[in-house]
């Protein structure tokens, strides 16, 4: 059999043309493989310039926000700066004005005394001028026969006061120490631990200007002489008060109402006490409803904080939050103060509850906390609030509490 030596050549003709298509058929696979590379790398390089313009626009935006928070800052530090030196100004005055004051009741008292030495010497003249004239008058009769009448009036006495003027002087050396005080601690500026303060205030108290003696010193020299005793009157007899028990509540409240009483605390809201005499005790719910006030405005401005975005704004409501919280902090300051004293006292019917020691638990965690932070307001507000139950569950019913306050304001 003979074999067509057309077929190996048409064979390999056949497979060289299927490698040929095979290399072609790679050639365009590995062309695809890089097309799709390419087409990859360039959506990710157009998704990572659309990132970086991203990052970009934020970061302009974080910069710019950060400029007018730094302009901010230096703003309020201008201000801080400026207000610090006009209390500075403001406070060498008022020791001016004291070391004045001072000079002027010195003064004062030295006058009073010069005032007391004439009238010694008008009774002296008095005194010369009633026995010159009894001379005369004897002289004219024995020598002349003549009978005359000799004027001895009474020389007409100043009107002048010296216990009203005294005691003038001695509320101006009180307001002087209280004001004193106050602008101490203001120049120390920022939260200052209470213990601090406190001692600041015993040292203002007591660094005081000249004392001013009391009448008896006042006068000195010879007593003048006593007139002849008179028949004593008997004095009349006092008002038998009514018994506390026949009272109603709002006869109580009325009678504890014309005793009332309020002063500024340091500038930050005022301060309700009864007064009867030396006896002063501290209103406590004009005290809680003070705090109540402060804690609804704190209230409102945590929520208002929680819903800013603004760097901007949040500083100010915050800066508005350490406002209110250092407003209640001086009010308790001075009721705490006042009560250490001894001047002043809280109610015994409800001393278990709210007491001197309780407000200075109260005014420690107001002068380490932040009402900015959320915990520690809230945590504050949840002890505040136990104390309200409990004060309201304890003057209930009001009839046996307005006794016994009544019964205190009446102490001496």
């Amino acid at each position: 059999m003979e074999h067509d030596p057309n077929i190996f050549r048409d064979s390999s003709q056949v497979i060289q043309e299927v490698e040929d298509q095979l290399d072609r058929i790679l050639q365009k696979k590995f062309r695809d493989v890089d097309s799709e590379l390419i087409e990859r790398i360039n959506r990710e390089k157009e998704a990572a310039r659309k990132r970086k313009e991203e990052i970009e626009r934020e970061y302009d935006k974080e910069k710019t926000a950060l400029t007018e928070y730094r302009s901010m800052v230096r703003e309020f530090e201008e201000q801080r700066a400026g207000l610090l030196n006009e209390a500075r100004d403001r406070f060498q005055k008022v020791l001016k004005f004291q070391s004045e004051i001072e000079s002027l009741a010195k003064s004062t008292v030295d006058e009073i005394k010069r005032v007391n030495e004439i009238q010694e010497r008008l009774e002296g003249l008095r005194t010369k001028t009633a026995e010159r004239a009894a001379f005369l008058k004897n002289d004219l009769r024995e020598r002349f026969g003549i009978v005359a009448e000799v004027m001895n009036e009474e020389p007409k006495p100043l009107d002048l006061d010296l216990d009203e003027e005294l005691e003038k002087l001695r509320k101006i050396k009180e307001l002087l120490t209280v004001e004193s005080a106050a602008a101490n601690l203001g120049r120390l500026g920022g939260l200052a631990a209470p213990e601090e303060e406190l001692a600041a205030l015993d040292a203002a108290a007591v660094k005081t200007g000249p004392d001013i003696p009391g009448i008896p010193e006042l006068i000195a020299g010879p007593a003048p002489e006593e007139p002849a005793a008179a028949e004593p009157v008997p004095p009349a007899p006092e008002p038998v008060p009514q018994p506390e028990d026949d009272l109603t509540e709002e006869e109580l409240v009325a009678w504890l109402e014309s005793y009332r009483r309020t002063e500024p605390a340091n500038g930050c809201g005022e301060v309700h006490y009864f007064q009867k005499g030396r006896t002063i005790v501290a209103d406590p719910e004009k005290l809680l409803a003070a705090v109540d006030r402060t804690l609804e405005e704190g209230q409102r401005l945590s929520v208002k904080l929680d819903l800013t975005e603004s760097p901007k704004d949040q500083f100010f409501i915050k800066q508005e939050l350490i406002n209110w919280q250092e407003g209640l902090r001086a009010l308790f300051l001075r009721v705490v103060k006042m009560c250490e004293k001894s001047s002043w006292a809280l109610p015994f019917y409800t001393e278990e509850i709210l007491d001197p020691q309780i407000l200075r638990r109260l005014l420690e965690r107001l002068s380490m906390e932040n009402w900015s932070n959320l915990e520690e307001f809230t945590g504050f507000s949840a002890a505040v609030a136990e104390i309200r139950r409990a004060f309201l569950a304890r003057i209930e019913p009001r009839l046996p509490y307005l006794r016994a306050l009544k019964r205190q304001v009446e102490e001496d």
